[in-house]
């Protein structure tokens, strides 16, 4: 008589999992939705009440049926609490910029450790009951590192720490996060804790492999697996499926999908747009620009002014079907990346949904490995440099006289980067630390 194979346990940890929006959750979520091809059974812990910017129901239909999650309370204050505090400007005394400052120096390594005492309670909960193989946090917040790989350690389970960012260039430039030299030394001694404690890592890109070698040794990298972000090919289909047929307006639509902060800062292009439509005015009845994601308050100037009135439109967060959906409408779509030190070492996660949309690129970048990846695999592209204002001008430009033909969808085989090989690949890394 045959013996079914026990399907081995993962327990993943994300602080940013559905109902929680943006495009943090994308990589999680595509990993809960295919592990089971691949022997694993994921469990997930989240957190019951998020204190984050935004929520997306439409993501939730990922987490396939039968996959358990449970949730653990944080003591954040709420999303909105938070941004009143960090609207305060307030140079002088006030009680709230006291407050603002105590929890800025005294909430570290972020905000989330809030999510501690709930996450200990609930994991030894769950690890008692369910008796996962592994477990698996990704993060930010980098917090979440800390507890898991202490329980990990207590109960003998192997840890895997997934990094969707890189922890140092998170510090620098998020901008709720402290910047003051406890910070940083504090990040130090918790990376290499969690590096030198856990059975593997995973990485959205080499380079923080790298990074990571260069700050704790180049024996840790042994430790590190690339797996990239992607496209999953079935939110492509049901935005498809979903297209409605759309007139010829007349309108040369730019979409950019993703959160406008100080990495992706739109203010080199928008510049470069107005230095345009003063060249050629003619442009401006042509000329949309639609910005899909949410805008941090620094960036905001550079796409109220005056001449951009009629350009621009900003929709805010909406729900990713419809992201796809403008994607897929759209006649070319925008990724920017600042000249920022350790930019170098991001890919933008919305670049792999635009080559499988099959979509023309307009990649406003430095050098670094967003440029090396859509350079090496897609050519439907224009790349123009992040700091210079005239190449960007002139790329658009160029798109701009060549719309007629540009529009053109040609499919490019970029398969390798779908959610499910990847998933694929993480199982590995799983199999081989159990």
């Amino acid at each position: 008589m045959e013996q079914s194979i026990r399907m081995k346990k993962v327990l993943l940890i994300a602080y940013s999992f559905p109902p929680v929006g943006g495009a943090g959750v994308q990589r999680p979520v595509k990993f809960v939705k295919y592990l089971r091809e691949f022997g694993w059974e994921p469990l997930v812990m989240t957190v019951a009440n998020p204190s984050v910017p935004v929520l997306d129901n439409a993501l939730l239909k990922d987490v396939p049926e039968g996959v358990i999650v449970y949730h653990a309370r944080t003591f954040e204050p709420s999303y909105a609490v938070k941004q009143a505090f960090a609207a305060d400007k307030s140079h002088g005394w006030s009680i709230k910029s006291l407050i603002k400052k105590c929890f800025s120096g005294f909430m570290l390594p972020d905000l989330q450790i809030l999510w501690w005492p709930g996450l200990i309670i609930e994991m030894i909960k769950v690890i008692r009951r369910e008796k996962p193989d592994c477990l698996l946090v990704t993060a930010p917040p980098f917090s979440s590192f800390i507890p898991v790989m202490i329980l990990g350690k207590i109960f003998g389970i192997p840890v895997v720490l997934d990094y969707r960012d890189e922890w140092s260039f998170s510090r620098t430039n998020l901008e709720n996060l402290s910047k003051n030299g406890l910070a940083y030394s504090l990040d130090t001694i918790l990376e290499r804790f969690v590096l030198k404690n856990c059975q593997a890592f995973t990485v959205a890109t080499k380079s923080y492999i790298n990074g990571i070698s260069g700050r704790y040794g180049k024996n840790l990298s042994v430790k590190g697996t690339v797996i990239t972000n992607g496209y999953d090919p079935d939110d492509l289909a049901s935005g498809d499926h979903a297209l409605p047929v759309t007139p010829d307006t007349g309108k040369f639509t730019i979409v950019y999908a993703g959160t406008v902060w100080s990495a992706t800062s739109l203010n080199n292009f928008c510049t470069a747009v107005t230095q345009l439509l003063n060249k050629r005015p003619d442009l401006k009845q042509v000329l949309r620009l639609k910005i899909f994601g949410r805008i941090v308050d620094s960036e905001r100037d550079c796409l109220e002014t005056a001449s951009l009135h009629d350009i621009v439109e900003c929709r805010g967060y909406v729900d990713h079907d419809l992201v796809i959906r403008e994607i897929l409408q759209a006649d070319i779509v925008l990724i920017t990346l600042s000249d920022l030190p350790g930019s170098e070492k991001i890919i933008t996660g919305k670049a792999f949904e635009y080559m499988a949309a099959g979509k023309h690129i307009f990649a406003v970048v430095p050098e670094g490995e967003t440029k090396s990846l859509v350079k090496n695999n897609y050519n439907k592209l224009t790349i123009a440099d992040a700091n210079s204002p005239g190449d960007i001008m002139a790329g658009l430009m160029w798109i701009l006289d060549s719309r007629e033909t540009i529009r053109d969808i040609i499919p490019v085989d970029i398969s390798q980067f779908s959610r499910k090989k990847l998933t694929e690949k993480l199982a590995g890394v799983l199999d081989r630390c159990c």
